[in-house]
């Protein structure tokens, strides 16, 4: 008899904790990615990518649930380590290359886990299930390029006044591929219950 699958309950408490959030906004208050704030507060560096403003959050949670469980039943480490090194590496990529002062959603951990699937699909695949996981890639990095340029109303309306990190995806992205690559073929393994 096979194995019973197992829930994807950090997904499930990851999201949980976005839309708390979302009805909690001084508790976003404090979690927020805010660059004034993050030396003497240092958690918003990685936590502040589950806060999320209310106009945009059904997309970006929508995106969050549906990979980050397909990641954790697939391998519940490789999905940690994709949501850790894309959380950073977007942060890092905030703080180096933009001028943003706050920056709220879960986008750059999607992209991670988004590039990390693709990238699984190219290495262990081979058929149309390979090119599926190539054309993926190369969908993400053109997304990633008109988001650079601009072109951010192709793919969702934005409220007024905000802004796409297209930087935080791109280095959320790197993070997906850095782990998986890293991983190598274990990355493709289930856990053992």
């Amino acid at each position: 008899m096979p194995a019973p699958r197992r829930l994807p309950l950090l997904t499930l408490a990851l999201v949980c904790v976005s839309l708390s959030l979302l009805a909690a906004p001084q508790a976003a208050a404090r979690l927020r990615f805010e660059r004034a704030l993050l030396a003497d507060e240092p958690w918003r560096f990685v936590l502040g990518h589950l806060v999320h403003e209310r106009s945009i959050a059904a997309v970006d949670l929508l995106v969050l649930a549906g990979l980050a469980s397909w990641w954790e039943l697939r391998s519940r480490a490789t999905q940690a380590w994709i949501l850790l090194v894309s959380a950073v590496l977007a942060s890092l990529a905030l703080l180096a290359c933009t001028s943003f002062t706050s920056y709220t959603g879960s986008s750059a951990l999607g992209s991670g886990l988004f590039v990390g699937a693709a990238l699984a699909f190219v290495l262990e695949t081979r058929g149309a299930w390979r090119l599926g996981g190539v054309l993926a890639l190369v969908l993400f990095a053109t997304k990633c390029a008109l988001e650079a340029a601009g072109m951010n109303a192709l793919f969702t309306a934005l409220p007024a006044g905000t802004r796409v990190a297209a930087v935080a995806h791109v280095a959320g992205g790197v993070g997906g591929a850095l782990v998986v690559l890293a991983r190598g073929r274990s990355a493709g393994r289930a856990d053992e219950p």
